[in-house]
């Protein structure tokens, strides 16, 4: 039996919650286990802080085991520290503009951590006025000498000098997922306040916190979110109160309200030795085995699950909808009527082309996915008002 997920889990409540390991669990961190726990803490973003608590708590006698957690927290500090470096030199570009900015998830959750560095994100993101986005961005690229690698529905990509993305958001819509969770997404300046007096703003906790749950949410339905969301959320929790009339009103209009209750319990049993139940124990399995960006397994799951049955998801697969079709066939987007014409030709692509053999692996993994699971993932979805 893998105890990796299990050891995974008590190692960051040791290290970012302050729990005291036991003896017995201190004598079960073998060298056997220390490769698969290195394995899985990456794959969810975390083996930094894994490592700094079993360094901390004098569990790694030397060997690859511990090289490669010591490298991993030395990586983290590093790519912290030029995250921090770019933010706070864009930040003084979007001042100087006068553009209203709001930087978003990591660089203002790094706050709540024992240690900042100990929430590095994939890449920086900042939230601009769709109307100033241009702007800004130029602004950025010529105050700073950073490259715009690409515009998106959502975003504006930016590379620092230092290899550090920013994504110069002007939206927090970035997908048609949930017309509730959209509505309060729209309002998000709405709820913004400028910090300091001056073009930097920050959300108010009504509107953080929902945002993080939006987060959340979207990266948990593709799949995966990992646990590193969770381990924000019992921050937040721990630090501020959240559980106030204004944050569940947008919860309930987004539609998020069973969500974050649940998510919450299962910090509660992560962080705070709370008592398992039903849909906690399927939610960390599916949150465990999903890793930061999710497994084949978990998004197999989670788009049966979103189409109506494994059936329904893998026709989704062959016959896909205009606005992912135009991706491939751009000419559509101006000769519309051709659409039948290019479902055709990628369903013989889909059917006959290169890559057939891995298509036809696809759908006979969806196929044996034991039903036990695919029954455990619906009534998940269902409890958590995902349905």
């Amino acid at each position: 039996m893998d105890k990796s997920p299990e050891a995974m889990l008590e190692l960051i409540a040791a290290e970012i919650c302050g729990k005291a390991l036991s003896s017995e669990f201190k004598n079960s961190v073998s060298d056997d286990i220390l490769p698969q726990l290195h394995n899985l803490s990456k794959r969810h973003g975390v083996s930094h802080i894994v490592g700094t608590a079993l360094i901390n708590n004098g569990l790694l006698n030397g060997g690859n085991a511990e090289r490669f957690f010591r490298e991993d927290a030395m990586f983290t500090a590093f790519r912290y520290e030029n995250q921090r470096f770019a933010l706070e030199k864009v930040c003084g570009v979007l001042e100087k503009s006068e553009i209203p900015h709001i930087p978003l998830k990591g660089a203002v959750l790094s706050e709540l951590y024992p240690e900042e560095w100990m929430r590095m994100g994939c890449d920086i993101d900042i939230l601009v006025p769709e109307k100033d986005a241009e702007t800004a961005a130029n602004a950025i690229a010529d105050s700073l000498g950073y490259k715009i690698t690409g515009r998106g529905k959502h975003d504006i990509a930016i590379l620092s000098s230092e290899n550090v993305y920013i994504e110069l958001h002007f939206t927090l819509i970035e997908e048609d997922f949930s017309p509730g969770m959209d509505k309060v997404l729209k309002k998000a300046w709405k709820h913004a306040k400028p910090v300091s007096g001056g073009y930097r703003y920050a959300f108010d906790n009504a509107m953080f916190y929902f945002y993080h749950i939006a987060h959340m949410t979207k990266h948990f339905v593709g799949g995966g979110c990992g646990v590193r969301p969770f381990i924000d959320l019992w921050l937040m929790n721990k630090n501020r109160n959240y559980h106030t009339s204004d944050v569940v009103a947008l919860l309930k209009e987004g539609g998020l309200a069973d969500f974050a209750e649940t998510a919450e319990k299962l910090c509660e049993v992560w962080f705070s030795e709370k008592e398992h139940d039903e849909i906690t124990h399927i939610m960390q399995e599916f949150v465990v085995s999903g890793g930061l960006f999710g497994s084949e397994e978990t998004k197999k799951l989670s788009g049966s699950r979103r189409s109506g049955g494994k059936t329904k998801f893998m026709l989704s697969r062959i016959f896909v909808p205009y606005d992912e079709l135009k991706n491939r066939y751009p000419i559509i987007k101006n000769y519309r009527f051709l659409t039948p014409i290019c479902e055709i030709c990628r369903l013989m692509s889909f059917l006959f082309g290169k890559k057939r053999k891995f298509r036809k692996k696809y759908l006979s993994d969806m196929k044996n996915i034991a039903a036990e699971r695919v029954e455990d993932i619906n009534i998940l979805f269902e409890r958590v008002g995902l349905s």
